[in-house]
């Protein structure tokens, strides 16, 4: 009897498991809703908690490292402190070198950012380079007494950078007539130099060198390309190279830079300059030549028609 009893009561509990575990409810019945509730909303609960603040020791065991948002979340607070510890500065100013006359006012301006590389020998014979910068603090000298010509020098250390200005001579443009480096050959940069504690002197003055830099007067000179400038004694050498350059001279209106005169347009007018000779010579050419030929064939005429009067 008791069998029979336990038999039915155990009975009933598993038809009322199978009834809410197994049986599939209606679209929509309260049973539907249930599962809803209990069973798709815990995963998102779970997912939620990941992003609440938590030790983060707590997801690093060993060598083992357990994916989650908070690991993430640290790997991006580490980068952003490293990338704000180790700020990045960007100096966009070129130094700038100031001359003035004597009454105060600016007689030339020079911004750049230059670089000269020095070639030497050394005791050994072999060939090396010296790279110097002109520093921004280098001492500004020079001359702006006359109207014509003027001079400006950078000094610093064993160096001394010179520039010399003069205009044409209608007074229309100005130009660089020469630029001069002198320093020391015991400098440091000259390590194992062959000949030491002696002054050279490289300079663009050589003859038939071009002019420099020729711009209208009352405007700057402007580049932001690379310009380089050979510099020699005719037994040492360097190059001068200037970059992001603006040069003004003969200023008498201003403190600062005038209108620009951009290099680009002298570029352009030095290849017109080229080409207008070219065309003219070419039409010069073809001028003598049809003269020459039409001459000769007056000539071969007239000769031809004399010597046959003369037969008759």
């Amino acid at each position: 009897m008791i069998h029979i009893i336990l038999s039915k009561e155990f009975f009933l509990l598993w038809n009322i498991l199978s009834t809410a575990l197994c049986i599939p409810s209606t679209p929509g019945s309260p049973r539907q809703l249930l599962d809803h509730i209990y069973t798709t909303s815990r995963p998102i609960k779970t997912i939620v908690e990941f992003h609440t603040p938590k030790s983060l020791s707590l997801h690093i065991s060993g060598n083992t490292v357990k994916p989650s948002i908070e690991t993430s979340t640290s790997i991006t607070s580490s980068i952003k402190t490293t990338t704000s510890s180790t700020p990045r500065i960007i100096n966009a100013e070129q130094p700038l070198y100031r001359l003035n006359s004597i009454n105060g006012q600016t007689c030339i301006l020079l911004q750049v950012d230059a670089l000269i590389t020095v070639k030497f020998r050394t005791r050994l014979g072999e060939e090396q380079e010296a790279n110097i910068y002109v520093p921004s603090d280098a001492t500004v000298t020079g001359n702006c007494d006359t109207e014509n010509f003027v001079t400006m020098s950078l000094k610093w250390k064993a160096f001394v950078l010179s520039w010399s200005f003069a205009k044409t001579p209608g007074g229309e443009r100005w130009y660089v007539d020469k630029i001069e480096l002198t320093y020391n050959s015991s400098d440091r940069h000259f390590e194992h130099i062959d000949q030491p504690n002696k002054t050279i002197r490289l300079s663009t003055g050589q003859k038939h060198s071009p002019t420099l830099f020729p711009t209208p007067v009352g405007k700057s000179y402007v580049c932001d390309e690379e310009v380089s400038v050979p510099l020699t004694d005719g037994k040492n050498n360097a190059v001068l190279l200037l970059r992001d350059m603006k040069l003004q001279p003969f200023k008498y209106k201003s403190n600062d830079f005038a209108a620009e005169f951009s290099c680009k347009s002298l570029s352009a007018r030095a290849g017109r300059d080229e080409t207008a000779p070219v065309a003219v010579g070419s039409t010069l050419a073809a001028a003598v030549l049809l003269t020459i030929t039409g001459y000769a064939a007056w000539r071969y005429f007239k000769v031809k028609k004399v010597k046959y009067d003369t037969m008759e």
